[in-house]
């Protein structure tokens, strides 16, 4: 089989351009529609010999003290050093400094150097409620490691079009390098607060986490090869990474492929054909699913009208949008609103 070269032919020198959108904007759109928000849950003070399993996140979900369900799991090294490994993937070491992120709450286990039998970390933490920050311990009299773990809590990924687009494992590793100088002191000051708790020290680590992942996010999208494929892949893409730029920032306009095209400055077969090989699907397909992902979260979060949500979208008619709707989400809109409200209030209850 012949492989898609990177850049393909076709591409006049002087493409439209959407006017105030950027990719960094397409990438502020996404993480918008899952409504991400950071967390440090506990510290853990471990000595050789010590090994930890963690659980999968939905079921690490049910031992924590918070209504969630869907957690990207993050552990930051806050002194020594340790392991960690994800089944089916290399054995990798964290230093004093290094951040991973593990968007899709693998199973995995930390451990130090020497040998130990691994101990589920459920089982290690404080009776519940937790009134402040927990502080975990385990191992023997060895040489010591500090994390410090947490987690992002966000919509379901689903529907996003991250959620193939993501590695297992996102391993930060800030060193002296002006590119990373950003990353490096928002590990510190999560560090600091963490270890040092003041007021407000809460809401200043959610806040850091989400900007830590973000941080994380943008190194992965600048190392990425010129063969890599996907949503991140596409953004960095001339063509695709334009025609991605149209479609967010006009998502109600009646776009079709040869529309489209002529705005990106490319020919037709060329943008189907490289909208294949990144997203593996056609741009008016990845176009139904945006529209219908962004009608979900303005059902979620506001109290619009279903004829404005229709409009805002570029539905023609309503039918049409529930049709189109229920087949992605398994029921009518309005149906899907109150059951997400409900869902809401419970959880508002239960914090």
């Amino acid at each position: 089989m012949t492989e898609t070269p990177r850049f393909l032919p076709g591409t006049p020198p002087a493409a439209l351009q959407p006017e105030g959108v950027g990719l960094a904007d397409l990438l502020s759109d996404i993480l918008r529609t899952v409504h991400l928000s950071g967390m440090v849950l506990f510290r853990a003070e471990f000595r050789e010999p010590w090994s930890v399993a963690t659980p999968a996140s939905c079921q690490l979900a049910q031992s924590l003290p918070f209504p969630t369900e869907h957690i990207i799991q993050f552990h930051i090294v806050a002194a020594g050093e340790c392991w960690l490994e994800v089944e089916g993937h290399e054995r990798i070491w964290l230093n004093a400094g290094d951040a991973v992120v593990l968007p899709y709450g693998n199973n995995h286990t930390l451990g130090g150097r020497r040998t130990s039998p691994s101990v589920p970390i459920a089982s290690l933490f404080p009776p519940q409620p937790w009134r402040d920050m927990p502080v975990i311990q385990h191992g023997e009299s060895g040489a010591g490691a500090q994390l410090i773990c947490g987690f992002l809590h966000c919509d379901e990924l689903l529907f996003s079009p991250l959620k193939h687009s993501l590695p297992v494992i996102m391993h930060a590793r800030p060193r002296d390098e002006l590119n990373d100088a950003w990353l490096a002191m928002s590990i510190r000051y999560i560090t600091q607060e963490a270890l040092q708790p003041r007021p407000g020290s809460r809401n200043i680590l959610a806040r850091l986490t989400e900007l830590m992942f973000i941080e994380v996010l943008r190194r992965h999208i600048q190392a990425l090869p010129d063969n890599e494929v996907g949503w991140l892949a596409a953004l960095n893409d001339p063509i695709v990474g334009n025609a991605l730029k149209w479609l967010h920032s006009m998502p109600d306009e009646k776009w079709t492929v040869t529309l489209l095209a002529q705005r990106v400055g490319t020919s037709r077969s060329v943008l189907a054909e490289r909208f294949k090989y990144l997203l593996d699907q056609p741009p008016m397909q990845y176009l139904a699913h945006w529209r219908l992902l962004i009608a979900s979260q303005i059902l979620k979060t506001s109290d619009a009208n279903l004829k404005s949500v229709v409009a805002r979208v570029g539905y023609e008619s309503e039918p049409a949008f529930n049709r189109a709707f229920k087949r992605l989400f398994g029921m009518p809109p309005a149906s899907w609103r109150k059951q997400q409200i409900a869902n809401t209030s419970h959880e508002t209850t239960e914090a």
